[in-house]
């Protein structure tokens, strides 16, 4: 993912510069991170390759984070241009703050929606969702909060939302 990261930044045009600043000076310290069930079982043939996640903070026996906090997860998740993050499901609460335009998301009935840059967008513990990039990679804030040992596991699928 660190192919897209410097892209990434460069997309993030209408959202505050310093918190752009701010990751810029942190990418060379992130560790990209993978879900262990997508490695496993990946969704699609090129979803690896265009999929991964950085923790800025969270628990120690998470992926590596920059700073260790047990009540928490925060990060960046980083799609490549025209991936699909499938519809999946967790226990913990979800906040992203989204970086980049032309994203889609989709959660509980749908319809997919486009976020601007600069949205908060809430998933409840267990709510099923799924993200896509448009043109451009889809660079996104995230929060976990809650049972944070659970990974996300694909959910079956649902009308409207496919690969």
């Amino acid at each position: 993912m660190c192919r897209l990261w410097e892209a990434s930044l460069r997309a993030a045009s209408d959202v505050p510069r310093a918190l752009v600043a701010a990751l810029g000076t942190l990418g060379p310290s992130l560790s990209w991170a993978q879900n262990p069930n997508y490695r496993r079982r990946p969704p699609d043939a090129t979803f690896l390759d265009n999929y991964g996640y950085a923790v800025i903070a969270g628990p120690v026996d998470g992926p590596p984070a920059l700073v260790v906090e047990p009540r928490l997860a925060l990060g960046v998740l980083l799609l490549g241009p025209g991936a699909h993050y499938p519809l999946h499901a967790h226990p913990a609460v979800e906040i992203y703050y989204t970086l980049t335009r032309d994203g889609e998301w989709w959660r509980d009935d749908g319809p997919w929606r486009q976020e601007p840059p600069g949205a908060l967008i809430h998933h409840a513990p267990n709510a099923r969702h799924a993200t896509r990039a448009g043109a451009s990679p889809l660079l996104a804030i995230y929060l976990w909060r809650g049972d944070l040992a659970t990974h996300a596991t694909l959910t079956a699928g649902v009308r409207g939302v496919t690969g």
